[in-house]
């Protein structure tokens, strides 16, 4: 059977490219079970002509689609101008159809959603097709036949990630997306997050099927895929993108060792959170070649924090765990967001505040946008925040607003978007605080690709690395 994936990632922030990690691992799942897939990339702009030369040139059976909810709204105009034959059975999968299943409903051209994980409901639809059967009761996959829909329960979580093969790159050009992103290669060695943070998709996803829904690889396995990466491609640093590294210390510890001694020798960047970080960590992670550590605040204001977000850390914590990881000569970064119900320009001024404190080597700022399905999200349904705008003008997600708050105005949450890294820095670095107030402003976009062959000079400049 031949699969098709297709993979939206229009109009984003940066200019990097990505790599899809559920598309990836089943991909790789496929091939074992003697499928063919291909990969029709939409990147940077909206492309249905590149796409039926595509489909036209590979002939699938089935075109499967992987979308987060601010790619949705291409996912649907693609449904809604392609032109397929109709035997061409269509799929999609990821976060967006998982929070919202009934989106199957409303696209006509859309055959089916798998819900939760999709390696094996990929592989028993194309099994199921292949023999000429109606694919109405797989586990994880709603499927609409002659206008009904087939709700199928969804199975119980992997369990054993050891078991699944690594993620195909293949599909991908891979060295396109290591060289868009200052030669580093990205890897995720778990699933799922057991914090409920309320703008995030995770405390919905862990809802969709029973057993353990944060999961790790072994360390062991881990290892050996940087190696046969790292040996395959040209790679400077590598990224591990889990979810929340060192929440297993013994998982991390073991990693870190593992790691000193295999000889593979890149840097390498972790995402942790203020909570699980600490001395011991950070000295593990400097021996083994950690060069960045990245941290969530999201807000420096308290209430925003704690009561809007359900994030439970005090400032103190966040200080300290910035601090702990200086000590140990770790780079630090800080993500974080503007625009929440309830925030005001004087609210986001802790965000401003803590920052200054911690003074990271990099910061992160993006605007609120509310994913479906999350806690967040139905708060700002039902007090009606969204404008006009939510299925309106299109806009790079994460750089404006679709809500209208009535504390906090479209523009000065723009302003605050804009002006965040400048305030930040401005009296640590005078020159850093300049380039981030470049890189935010209206023409930061267009500068970005403008300045492409220095990009490499201008990140030493900002971020220290």
């Amino acid at each position: 059977m031949r699969i098709l994936f297709v993979y939206p990632d229009i109009n984003i922030k940066g200019g990097a490219r990505s790599y899809n990690y559920g598309i990836g691992v089943i991909s790789a799942f496929l091939k074992r079970h003697g499928h063919v897939t291909d990969l029709y990339y939409m990147y940077p702009d909206y492309n249905l002509s590149g796409l039926m030369d595509k489909i036209s040139d590979f002939d699938p059976r089935i075109v499967a689609f992987a979308s987060t909810s601010p790619q949705f709204s291409h996912v649907e105009r693609i449904l809604n101008e392609i032109h397929l034959e109709k035997d061409v059975f269509t799929v999609c999968g990821g976060a967006h159809v998982s929070c919202v299943p009934e989106s199957l409903e409303t696209i006509p051209r859309l055959d089916a959603i798998c819900i939760g994980e999709g390696e094996h409901p990929l592989s028993e639809l194309a099994d199921a097709l292949e023999k000429g059967k109606e694919p109405t009761d797989i586990r994880n996959l709603w499927v609409k036949v002659d206008g009904k829909v087939y709700k199928n329960p969804c199975r119980p979580f992997i369990q054993d990630l050891d078991g699944l093969p690594f993620s195909d790159r293949e599909i991908f050009d891979y060295q396109s997306i290591i060289d868009s992103d200052f030669d580093t290669a990205f890897f995720m060695f778990s699933r799922g997050c057991p914090f409920d943070c309320t703008y995030c998709a995770n405390h919905a996803l862990k809802r969709l099927a029973e057993q353990k829904y944060t999961r790790l690889r072994s360390v062991d396995s881990a290892i050996e895929e940087i190696r046969e990466v790292v040996e395959k491609y040209r790679v400077r640093a590598i990224f591990v993108c889990n979810e929340v590294f060192g929440l297993d210390k013994k998982w991390a510890f073991e990693f870190c060792d593992k790691y000193r001694e295999s000889g593979i020798g890149l840097p390498f960047d972790v995402n942790t959170r203020v909570e699980t970080l600490t001395e011991e960590l950070c000295h593990k992670l400097k021996e083994a070649g950690c060069r960045r550590v990245n941290m969530g605040i999201e807000s420096g204001n308290p209430f925003i924090r704690n009561e809007v977000l359900n994030r439970k850390m005090t400032n103190e914590q966040i200080i300290e765990a910035f601090g702990m990881a200086k000590r140990a000569g770790l780079k630090t970064k800080s993500f974080n967001i503007v625009g929440f119900p309830q925030e005001t320009v004087e609210r986001f001024q802790d965000t401003i505040k803590i920052n200054q404190a911690i003074n990271p080597d990099t910061v992160i700022l993006a605007i609120f946008d509310p994913y479906p399905g999350t806690n967040l999200y139905n708060e700002c349904k039902e007090k009606s925040l969204f404008s006009h705008r939510e299925d309106g003008k299109k806009f790079i997600p994460r750089t404006d607003t679709m809500l209208e708050l009535p504390s906090f105005s479209r523009k000065e949450i723009r302003a605050c978007y804009r002006n965040f890294a400048f305030n930040v820095y401005r009296k640590h670095s005078l020159m850093k605080a300049i380039l981030y107030k470049v890189y935010y402003s209206d023409y930061g976009e267009w500068l970005i690709r403008v300045l492409a062959p220095l990009k490499k000079i201008v990140r030493r400049l900002a971020m220290g690395i």
